[in-house]
């Protein structure tokens, strides 16, 4: 029994010391970098993302125009639904993102 005091004792005393130290790594320029370096990441995939898409499916739509064959132009129709896949794939890595900055505690303003 005293054992398990012991150790409780201990740990309790190991947490009490340790959030200090996170206190004074949370408010490290190194960390606080990173959150704005992944906040203006966000940022900038959430405005390129879908004008390099639309760009990419225009174009895309653009050559099909000039094509007469049927398998050539369901070869064009694939590329243009894998080109809306990764848009969507990366407005989702960006939510992704954005719920790892919110639990850290930075705001999305986008």
């Amino acid at each position: 029994m005293n054992k398990k005091l012991a150790a409780l004792t201990i740990f309790i005393t190991h947490l009490m010391m340790a959030t200090p130290t996170f206190a004074a790594i949370s408010n490290s320029i190194m960390v606080t970098g990173t959150k704005k370096l992944l906040s203006d990441g966000l940022t900038a995939v959430l405005i390129l993302v879908p004008i390099a898409a639309s760009l990419a499916i225009a174009w895309a739509n653009y050559q099909k125009k000039g094509m007469d064959e049927p398998a050539e132009i369901a070869a064009k129709d694939k590329h243009i639904k894998k080109i809306m896949i990764a848009a969507v794939s990366a407005f989702c890595a960006s939510a992704i993102v954005k719920v790892v900055l919110g639990y850290y505690g930075v705001s999305g303003t986008v």
